[in-house]
């Protein structure tokens, strides 16, 4: 079993993978900014980056904190540059100062990707200011022993502040609320506890590289919405296709098929990953309790 630190533990992943690690076994260290993390570290300082991996002592280092809003990324660069790669940057010269034999699991985007997928690992195509943060935050992870997961995910959200692509889609039917969905926007998302079992089993094996981490059999937005309003049985008479660029203008581009192709993966942890309408049945139960 390892002994790791979470960073950004408190956030919509951290909030289910963080129990995930503990019931398997690991000694976790949670960090976040909210009160309930252990450790409160700004990681955007290399002092305290080097603090924290110097009192923790960590064998395993797993990096969730990022701005994920893709459009306020685009809008401050700046911001994007700051907590999406200054913070790697800095864990990882404190990984070669405090820990060399420490590995580190950094989670990345699958909105590095555009044309048609399924997407190969090397078929990178970055289009806007948060692809591009996240593919710099790459590269600095790869300086140190790491396995770096390009994923996406849905699910039932822990996190009190945070919700995902599913719930705000399960909570506007529950609501009759009106929904637009885009059909021009192609995923193949990871149900949130498939994907925390998944960084899991990296935690334990530790390969050393770059994979895609999805569903296979991915599909659209707007697909994946009326799936899910079939395995909930809720009405789907407000649910209303449309594309990307019908509404008001984005501040940032978003890439039109982020399919992955999960091969490489699966042949190196000696696994089949489900199918995203597998994914997707894992949901009703969740979101019945």
């Amino acid at each position: 079993m390892a002994h790791v630190l979470t960073i950004g533990a408190t956030g919509l992943l951290g909030s289910t993978l963080a129990p995930t690690l503990a019931a398997c076994g690991h000694s976790v260290v949670t960090h976040g900014y909210s009160c309930i993390a252990q450790e409160n570290a700004d990681l955007c300082d290399f002092a305290q980056a080097t603090d924290l991996v110097a009192r923790v002592k960590p064998d395993c280092i797993i990096n969730l904190a990022a701005l994920t809003n893709v459009d306020l990324c685009e809008r401050e660069p700046h911001k994007a540059y700051l907590l999406n790669v200054v913070t790697v940057s800095n864990v990882v010269r404190a990984i070669k100062e405090q820990a060399p034999h420490c590995h580190l699991v950094q989670i990345s985007t699958d909105q590095v990707y555009d044309g048609n997928g399924p997407h190969l690992e090397a078929n990178v195509t970055v289009t806007n200011t948060y692809a591009f943060s996240k593919i710099a935050a790459e590269l600095a992870a790869a300086s140190v022993s790491s396995t770096i997961l390009r994923t996406t995910f849905f699910g039932c959200s822990r996190c009190a502040n945070r919700t995902s692509f599913s719930d705000w889609i399960v909570q506007a039917l529950r609501k009759d609320v009106p929904l637009k969905v885009f059909d021009d926007i192609l995923f193949s998302p990871l149900e949130i506890k498939t994907l925390a079992s998944m960084i899991e089993r990296v935690v334990c094996a530790r390969p050393v590289g770059l994979f895609n981490l999805g569903s296979h059999e991915g599909m659209s937005k707007a697909d994946f919405a009326f799936a899910l309003a079939e395995v909930m049985t809720l009405p789907t008479k407000h649910i209303t296709r449309t594309i990307s660029t019908a509404g008001p203008p984005l501040d940032a581009y978003r890439p039109k098929d982020m399919r992955m192709n999960n091969r490489l993966f699966e042949r190196t942890m000696g696994l089949k990953l489900p199918t995203l309408f597998d994914q997707l049945h894992l949901l009703r139960r969740d979101y019945l309790e």
